[in-house]
């Protein structure tokens, strides 16, 4: 398959993606607010993440991502973003119900700082998240030669982002705060799309290649 034949179904792959975590979740769903809460964290991924890739496409339509310093530009603005958001939450203690108590904005602190850690249980300091986080960074700024294609340049500006976005988490809060609440099934923030669209992306590259 060619690469520009991956935009007829990138949607679907967008669908099927949060609703994997229904092999974990399954097991809590036991009321009907917890089954509303699962299909609103479907839905609004799939909404938001269908959004950041029509906006990373139109940047690389205008600017082309082929390039360090439209790449570079663009993974710090979507840092940006995220981090904006966590300040103005994080000043104005703004909290509100979009969808009854069961989709929120409410303001999370994420002490353990990452989803694989909180599942694994492991607890961390500070300072051991803040090299955890800088040398992935690192790790992250020199695997940028092996995105090559117009899709994976694409998913390679969402990884910096959150990557950026979660070493600044650690610098600025010494925890994640996550804001997006879907009760009894996940709190999200803006890197957690990010990160979601990269792993989305990269099962494209991965369908493409086979």
């Amino acid at each position: 398959m060619k690469e520009k034949e991956t935009s007829k179904w990138y949607y679907l792959v967008f669908l099927i993606y949060p609703l994997l975590s229904l092999v974990y979740y399954i097991k809590y769903i036991k009321s009907f607010e917890r089954a509303l809460s699962f299909m609103l964290y479907v839905a609004v991924s799939f909404i938001v993440m269908v959004l950041l890739w029509k906006i990373i496409s139109a940047v690389n339509s205008r600017f082309d991502l082929k390039k360090i310093s439209v790449i570079s530009v663009t993974a710090a603005v979507l840092a940006a973003v995220d981090q904006l958001i966590k300040l103005v939450l994080s000043k104005t203690g703004f909290e509100t119900k979009l969808i009854s108590n069961i989709f929120m904005i409410k303001q999370t602190h994420n002490v353990n700082q990452t989803g694989l850690f909180n599942f694994l249980k492991i607890e961390t300091s500070q300072t051991s998240m803040l090299i955890f986080k800088a040398v992935l960074l690192v790790l992250v700024i020199c695997l940028y030669r092996l995105f090559k294609s117009d899709t994976a340049k694409k998913a390679y500006v969402f990884a910096a982002a959150a990557v950026t976005s979660h070493l600044l988490d650690t610098v600025f809060y010494g925890y994640t705060l996550d804001y997006i609440f879907f009760r009894k099934t996940i709190v999200y923030d803006m890197k957690n799309y990010y990160v979601d669209v990269f792993v989305a992306a990269l099962i494209i590259l991965l369908s493409v290649m086979n």
